[in-house]
């Protein structure tokens, strides 16, 4: 399609109007078909059936086994007897899949001549030599495993005879039978024996383990881990301790050297400004360092102090006495000696106070690395005790998995011992619940299911064919083509007429020829008059696609009912390439628009008189203005200022001017003279043209500038009964078409020919 479904098409106000095809439109488009697609549905769905009933006929039986749970002797809880259960069902469907039980089967059926003519005989019959094992086929359908109460295996065999099929499942349920009680006493054994094997290599391995972990520690001397981690440990912690102490006194000392060289930068400073070197000086010198505690206390430097504190008092009485000494008296003298003498004791005392705490720093870093080794090596002994705690705790764990193993190995073989003790008939019994049974007929093919599949496909072909045709055929052929293709109204519907001489079909209106044709025509009328922009005197141009759609016979009648509404009406036939609505009334066509136009580019005084005397009135109040001859310079007629001027008289003397044109889709009249015009008119045949090209035709008529009032259908297929194509919508014209004589009856139809005869006479 070229087209989408939501296109829409413009309305009066200019508004998009979108549509969709509906129920009833499927429906009408498959009634429209109907016949086409029961002669191509048919032959699809019988061939369908035929293909499928010459399928090779197969034969299906079956057999089955119950499982009886184990008893309640074995004294196992409910998850553990379900997991048992389903240990079970496993092993079964395995032994029942084993190609072991195939190849049992196989050489059971060729060792009986009997079985082996029977399952070959089929094939023997088509003249196809086949194997025995080629025609052994069977499936086993397993139990659900939410069911473990009385699990059931169902052997299901297929065979191209009835017999052949029983005698497969017959085989394989025998067959299992004698394999599985042949094999479950040697299984239990060799089940024991590998268990009994296990659980010694398991006990060897345990003690194995445990000596390893004894002698590991006597070797380093470990019977008690914990005790030697906690010592290395707390010597550890001391270790620390001391080290952080010594860095602590090493830091209280160097904080007190600092000041120690501050104080000395100072003294420096002021030995150089001093002059004096005596031991006075010196004295006054230190004195800043009893500002540090530890050289103010240290050793003999308080006494001394005191001494030369007492001897300078003692100095001061002699020389404030009344009878003071003077200075060589022999008291002053020994007093001056013992001062200096305790002078240069004090300055020896301070250098040595100031060499002690160098001397304690050195011993602090010295403590801190002989701390700091003895740590390292506590560490590197924590480090190797660590290691082998993790040696002991990873053969814990692997003693502990070998342990946890040999308990289950030996809980399994106690129940294997259990098991070999119970009874014959308590042995996970696997009972025959049902024998192959002989099939009545063939299951494949179904030919119930083949019948019913293609009555399905029948329905849907029949169904799917015509909305396909639909859907790929691209041409105009309903409302929705028009309205939403194309995007125009559908201005009419006019049915094919068949019952009308082809020469007098474009005088139904004017001649009553067919009333429900007539009511058609006037529907169109009614249509037309609503989607008109324009009053009157307005000019109307009727064009189509292509030839043979219509347009004059469109024209013609339009014309008519124009004319029957009161309407001056004149009809000019712009179609200079092929006229012919002068054949309509049998006239000559020597003179018409194209004399008009001469006479008026010549000499336009007297042009009303010319038009008036050239029109013919064929009806009351329509005339008709012939093409006046034929020619191909249409185009070049258009710009002439003649046709402008005829045109323009054709207004003042009519209420209504249809302009019948040559096809707009083959020759360029039809667009040039739109420009000149008020409306336009386009008439298509039912499925003449692509909606495609009706719709690149009719925007180039609209991109004149012209209003485009609508589409007329035309030629429409008679149908038994109103739907998609017809009443709903074309209107009361098709309709009354169809429904007029069935409801008037024929008398009636004729007794309103003669009185709309009479009324328009």
């Amino acid at each position: 399609m070229e087209e989408g479904y939501n296109d829409g098409n413009y309305g009066q106000s200019g508004q998009i109007k979108t549509k969709a095809r509906g129920i009833s439109d499927f429906v009408a488009i498959i009634r429209d078909r109907w016949l086409l697609s029961v002669a191509l549905s048919l032959p699809i769905a019988l061939g369908y059936v035929y293909v499928k009933y010459q399928d090779t006929e197969y034969f299906q039986s079956s057999s089955s086994f119950r499982l009886i749970p184990p008893p309640a002797v074995l004294n196992l809880q409910k998850v553990d007897r379900e997991t048992h259960v389903r240990s079970l069902i496993s092993k079964h469907m395995e032994g029942l899949n084993s190609q072991e039980l195939r190849d049992r089967v196989n050489q059971k059926i060729s060792d009986e001549p009997k079985f082996k003519a029977i399952k070959l005989a089929p094939f023997m019959r088509e003249g196809t030599p086949v194997s025995v094992a080629s025609t052994i086929s069977y499936s086993i359908v397993s139990p659900p495993l939410t069911d473990v109460s009385r699990p059931r295996f169902t052997i299901n065999s297929t065979s191209r005879s009835a017999e052949g099929a029983k005698i497969v499942a017959d085989i394989v349920q025998s067959e299992y039978e004698k394999m599985h009680k042949s094999r479950k006493s040697l299984q239990v054994e060799s089940v024991r024996n590998l268990l009994e094997n296990l659980l010694s290599q398991s006990l060897e391995k345990e003690s194995k383990i445990a000596d390893e972990m004894s002698n590991y520690k006597k070797r380093y001397g470990l019977p008690f881990l914990e005790d030697a981690k906690k010592d290395s440990a707390d010597r550890k912690s001391q270790y620390s301790s001391q080290v952080t102490s010594s860095k602590l006194q090493q830091i209280q000392i160097d904080s007190l050297l600092r000041q120690v060289l501050a104080i000395q930068a100072r003294i420096g400073s002021r030995e150089s400004s001093s002059r004096s070197k005596d031991i006075d000086d010196d004295i006054s010198l230190i004195k800043d360092f009893f500002e540090i505690d530890a050289i103010e206390n240290f050793g003999n430097i308080p006494n001394l102090r005191s001494t030369l504190y007492e001897l300078e008092r003692t100095r001061i009485r002699f020389t404030e006495r009344p009878n003071a000494y003077l200075e060589r008296h022999p008291k002053m003298l020994e007093n001056a000696r013992q001062v200096l003498d305790v002078k240069k004791s004090l300055i020896s005392e301070v250098t040595k106070a100031i060499d002690d705490l160098k001397d304690k720093r050195m011993q602090y870093i010295a403590q801190e690395r002989e701390f700091q080794v003895a740590m390292n090596k506590v560490q590197n002994e924590s480090m190797a005790l660590s290691e082998m705690e993790e040696w002991l705790m990873n053969k814990s764990r692997e003693l502990a998995v070998v342990r946890k193993s040999t308990d289950q190995i030996q809980s399994r073989l106690n129940e294997v011992k259990i098991e070999q003790a119970l009874p014959s008939e308590q042995e996970e019994p696997l009972r025959k619940e049902s024998f192959a049974y002989m099939p009545g007929g063939p299951f494949t093919p179904d030919k119930a299911k083949i019948r019913s599949m293609g009555f399905a496909i029948f329905f849907i072909s029949f169904f799917a064919i015509p909305i396909c045709l639909e859907f790929i055929d691209n041409r105009v052929k309903s409302p929705f083509d028009i309205e939403v293709f194309i995007g125009k109204d559908l201005l009419g519907g006019i049915p094919k007429i068949s019952d009308v001489d082809e020469n007098q079909r474009p005088l139904i209106v004017g001649n009553d020829l067919d009333d429900g044709l007539t009511e058609s025509f006037r529907s169109m009328y009614s249509k037309i008059q609503m989607n008109s922009l324009v009053d009157h005197p307005k000019c109307i141009l009727i064009t189509s696609a292509i030839p043979s759609e219509g347009k004059s016979l469109i024209s013609a009648n339009l014309a008519y009912c124009c004319a029957n509404h009161g309407r001056k009406t004149v009809l000019v036939d712009f179609d200079l390439r092929r006229p012919g609505l002068h054949k309509i009334c049998d006239l000559e066509n020597n003179v018409g628009l194209v004399s008009l136009v001469n006479t008026a580019s010549s000499d336009n005084k007297n042009l009303k008189q010319s038009v008036i005397e050239t029109v013919v009135e064929i009806h009351p109040n329509l005339f008709i203005l012939p093409s006046g001859g034929k020619t191909r310079a249409a185009t070049e007629m258009l710009e002439q200022k003649g046709y402008d001027l005829v045109q323009n008289e054709l207004r003042s003397e009519f209420d209504v001017v249809i302009i019948d044109s040559p096809p707009v889709g083959l020759f360029p009249d039809s667009l040039a003279i739109a420009r000149k015009v008020d409306e336009v008119l386009f008439v298509t045949r039912f499925g003449k043209v692509s909606r495609k090209v009706a719709k690149s035709l009719v925007d180039d008529l609209e991109a004149t500038g012209v209003n485009v009032l609508g589409v007329v259908l035309n030629d429409l297929p008679h149908k038994k009964t109103p739907g998609y194509y017809y009443s709903g919508y074309y209107g009361y014209g098709y309709f009354r078409y169809k429904y007029y004589n069935k409801y008037y009856g024929k008398e009636k139809f004729v007794d309103s020919i003669q009185e709309n005869k009479n009324l328009t006479s």
